[in-house]
């Protein structure tokens, strides 16, 4: 696993990886669509004992991508690619650096910042990065989190020597400079001619055995490499150390390719890609091979897709080598014998990982909903599905995967859990049974029984609506309004969309002659139910004892829709009966003398009276609801009505009123 670092730390590279002779060091970044346009230069300073270049041949940048004692080789930086990775590499043999070279300094710069206007506000996710190139394993890693928000300019990190061994520090410092700037910082003065280090290499010897990924590198002919290292050079200092922006060539000489051990043959583009292609396929079984040892401890599912991936893509990509000379042919026969059967642990690794996340997530999903209780029966046995399913993920996670010890760390944990879901559950269903008994017998007319087999429920599980609801009923009919009143608010404490709450309250204010709280609570129940018939029809029935006869027509019209549309006849009669009696003209109200049957006009009660006797009549209303009262025993708590339940629902409405 490789060592994260945070700015101004250091990293022992001798103590950590001891006999280390080459190491890829990466500098990546990523760009923003705003930074697209930008020229991203990536530069190697090799300093000696005072902290400046020898000469400018120890300075490693794009016209100059070989240091001359042939212990540094650059790659090609890549062309910006907005939210992908963008990098470039170093290829570093130690014992090939210069013993004179005490540090070197990796540092990134924009090109020409200052006429673009361009900072590294647009270059996100930078980091740098070691690599042994030797077993392909990752040392170290510094990932830039500074918000450089004004800098052009950025040192990501050095390598240095301290008594004898090799360092690495992440710096991430920020400059508002350039490249040029840098160079003039660190330059001694001293001309390519002018070379006080004793250990020089020719350009013919450099890095002649140092092999980066070639699929990092780009080839160009030999005469443009030729012209390109002729003109592109950092200028010495009697020219005022100026670095050549004119031409900025970013190939490397063919020449210098077949030194990193890639064949050119001829001048075949196609030839030359497909080799590099191979090459990189090779190096990158190599890695693998190493990786796939350690692969079965791994638990990380982010980690494991990601090697099933990169496995699964250097198999296909082995399968296509060619039978040609230079391929590499054999070796990726080799490679393919070797990766293909790590293949089936690594998946089988991954989706045991897969499973035990999705264990995981569930188990958190099923503690959050039982959260604050309490609660209604159906939460509780979603909470206690959630556990179920997470116990069966880990009881089919096999032995022999990685992450079979931490599955059943956590499965003790969830039958724990799931054991006090479950007694829950028992509770609020024994609570629900005594709800739905205490339904059956409001309906059977057994006020008192009905009435302790609700408190029985709620002593259980004070979250049931329905019981609320039914005490809300059974109160009413033993006469007691505002305690009905108040079984109805927490009824609907607990479930704000009970239409039937509101409405059964909506009677109990009328009841107690609050006739614009009860024209509330109707329209609260038509609003969660827009299809409640009787609410339109008692809505109406008060306006059109207030005076308000045209809104008033309008519901026992839309009841009446209502009605027919539900198949309900004889509801369907009483609510055209009710439109004829409020659309006669009123004069005046006819009170009606019960005893003598003849009302203040001298008429019999009943006869053309200007305000409608409003009769609801006891057959209408339980054809109307027939299919609202069916009873089911199971878990679900029994629904019941206060229009087929309340008594004083069978009242005529002229006789609730006469005793006002």
């Amino acid at each position: 696993m490789a060592m994260q670092l945070s700015k101004g730390e250091r990293f022992n590279i001798s103590k950590e990886a001891p006999g280390l002779k080459k190491m890829a060091i990466a500098l990546g970044w990523q760009v923003t669509e705003a930074g697209q346009s930008y020229e991203i230069d990536v530069s190697a300073f090799m300093l000696g004992a005072d902290g400046k270049t020898p000469n400018d041949k120890y300075l490693i940048f794009y016209n100059n991508l070989q240091s001359c004692d042939g212990s540094i080789l650059q790659s090609i930086p890549e062309k910006n690619n907005r939210g992908q990775e963008n990098k470039s590499i170093y290829g570093v043999i130690l014992e090939k650096i210069n013993p004179e070279i005490e540090e070197v300094t990796f540092a990134v710069t924009i090109h020409e910042a200052d006429k673009i206007k361009a900072n590294f506000s647009n270059i996100k996710n930078a980091f740098i990065k070691i690599r042994n190139l030797d077993t392909g394993s990752e040392l170290v890693r510094y990932e830039l989190k500074e918000n450089f928000s004004r800098e052009t300019a950025v040192e990501f990190g050095r390598l240095y020597k301290k008594n004898g061994e090799w360092r690495f520090q992440a710096v991430g410092e920020g400059y508002q400079t350039g490249l040029q700037s840098l160079v003039d910082k660190y330059s001694s003065g001293n001309s390519n001619n002018i070379a006080p280090i004793s250990r020089e290499l020719t350009a013919g010897t450099a890095a002649d055995d140092l092999q980066l990924p070639a699929w990092e590198l780009e080839v160009e002919s030999e005469p443009e490499a030729e012209q390109s290292r002729q003109t592109r050079r950092v200028q010495p200092s009697r020219s005022n150390n100026q670095v050549n922006n004119n031409s900025r060539s970013r190939k490397i000489p063919a020449a210098l390719l077949a030194g990193l051990g890639v064949v050119v043959l001829g001048t075949s583009v196609g030839t030359i890609t497909l080799m590099r292609s191979a090459n990189e396929t090779l190096k990158q079984a190599k890695i693998l091979a190493v990786e796939t040892q350690n692969a079965g401890k791994v638990t990380d599912v982010n980690q494991l897709r990601s090697f099933e991936r990169r496995l699964k893509e250097t198999i296909a990509n082995l399968d296509k080598i060619p039978n040609f000379p230079g391929f590499g042919y054999q070796q990726a026969r080799a490679d393919l014998l070797q990766l293909r059967p790590s293949l089936v642990p690594v998946q089988q690794n991954l989706q045991a990982a897969e499973s035990l996340a999705t264990a995981q997530k569930l188990a958190m999903e099923a503690a959050v909903v039982v959260q604050k209780p309490p609660h209604p029966i159906e939460v509780w046995q979603q909470s206690q599905s959630k556990w179920q399913q997470a116990i069966a993920l880990l009881e089919a996670i096999d032995s022999r995967t990685s992450v079979y010890n931490l599955a059943q760390n956590k499965l003790s944990n969830y039958l724990a859990n799931s054991a006090a879901i479950g007694q829950r559950v028992a509770i609020a269903q024994k609570a629900a049974n005594f709800s739905n008994q205490g339904s059956l017998k409001v309906q059977k007319g057994d006020v008192p029984g009905a009435i302790a087999n609700f408190t029985q429920a709620l002593t259980l599980n004070p979250n049931i609506p329905q019981a609320y609801l039914g005490l809300g009923i059974a109160t009413s009919q033993q006469g007691n309004k505002q305690q009905a009143i108040y079984n109805y608010d927490r009824a609907l404490q607990f479930n704000p969309n009970l239409a039937e709450a509101y409405f059964g309250r909506g009677q109990a204010y009328y009841e107690l002659g609050n006739k614009q709280k009860a024209i509330g609570d109707y329209e609260q129940a038509i609003r969660v139910n827009p299809n409640y018939g009787l609410a339109y029809l008692e809505r109406g029935a008060i306006r059109c004892m207030l005076g308000t006869k045209s809104p008033a027509v309008a519901d026992f019209q839309q009841a009446g829709e209502l009605f027919l549309k539900q198949g309900d006849g004889n509801n369907y009669k009483l609510a055209q009966s009710f439109i004829n009696d409020c659309q006669e003209p009123s004069a005046e109200s006819a009170i009606c003398d019960y005893r003598r049957n003849i009302d203040s006009f001298g008429r019999p009660c009943g006869r053309s009276v200007n305000v409608p006797i409003i009769i609801r009549r006891k057959s209408a209303i339980d054809a109307s609801n027939s299919d609202s009262t069916n009873i089911k025993i199971n878990s679900s708590i029994e629904k019941i009505s206060p229009e087929n339940s309340d008594s004083s629902s069978t009242r005529t409405r002229s006789r609730r009123r006469s005793k006002r």
